[in-house]
């Protein structure tokens, strides 16, 4: 198994798995700790990384970072780095100006492993449960959308940050298989996990919860049963949910699933990028 980077970072944005797994590291953060991988969960990793690329001189930036990281390997779970995307919408792009924030990253941590997760947008939009940002997409046309990339992303942060290890994951991945997931960011202290399962519990309906719940009871099921979980009660927006909460109809949902596919086989292309 492949120990964690000296630095890994999960940046988000907030789609279903940066937040499961932000759930995950906040809950066995005090134990990863007393295993020697020092864990940030969102609270704590997104102010401090934004605080790496404020206006103070670089060398005082980079001295609190080292001091508030100083017990390594450590992960950062910011998934709010890239702040509220609604923000961003009007503007077709998913996050305008990200490149700055990642230029700022290059000077405090250039050699960092970058993790981050991205899902189709409908997904993406209704992971948050924020209603200015369902408001925001309801306002916004199909064509805007439509033009939202996660590769336009994934390109601008793998130009900005030339020395970084970039990994992508997707929440169906994570859904299918979240103890390899998490042994890949965590390396071998994956194991020490008081819950692991907690990963896909928060990926899954109440329903799914359930009988989960009532599977743990007889015993750890197998990897395969786990992925049965969550393909039946994955956290999915049903098509009515879209069309209420985010104007979305029919045809623009395939339309919006087609390109993230699109945008997935781009990724798969490009140099530097892991796709998990």
């Amino acid at each position: 198994m492949t120990a964690p980077a000296d630095v890994t970072i999960l940046l988000g944005p907030q789609t279903t798995a940066s937040l499961a797994l932000n759930t995950v590291i906040r809950e066995g953060r005090h134990h990863l700790t007393g295993k020697g991988l020092a864990t940030f969960p969102s609270r704590l990793a997104t102010p401090l990384l934004r605080r790496a690329i404020d206006d103070r001189p670089l060398e005082e930036r980079k001295a609190e970072f080292e001091t508030e990281t100083k017990v390594r390997p450590a992960v950062l779970s910011a998934v709010n780095f890239f702040g509220p995307p609604q923000s961003g919408l009007a503007k077709r792009e998913m996050f305008p100006d990200a490149e700055l924030a990642f230029a700022g990253l290059q000077e405090i941590v250039p050699a960092a492993r970058l993790v981050i997760a991205i899902e189709p947008l409908p997904s993406f939009f209704l992971a948050a449960g924020s209603e200015p940002l369902e408001a925001r997409v309801r306002e916004t046309p199909w064509e805007t959308l439509y033009e939202l990339s996660w590769a336009d992303l994934l390109a601008e942060v793998s130009e900005a940050l030339p020395d970084a290890t970039l990994t992508v994951l997707t929440t169906d991945r994570v859904g299918r298989a979240p103890l390899p997931t998490l042994e890949a960011l965590l390396g071998p202290m994956a194991e020490a996990l008081p819950q692991p399962i907690t990963l896909l519990r928060e990926m899954i309906t109440d329903t799914g919860r359930a009988v989960l719940d009532r599977m743990l009871a007889r015993g750890t099921p197998e990897s395969a049963t786990l992925e049965e979980v969550y393909t039946s009660f994955g956290r999915r927006p049903s098509r009515a949910e879209m069309a209420e909460k985010l104007g979305i109809d029919k045809v623009t949902g395939i339309l919006l699933q087609q390109r993230f596919d699109e945008d997935i086989a781009k990724i798969a292309e490009f140099p530097r990028i892991e796709i998990l």
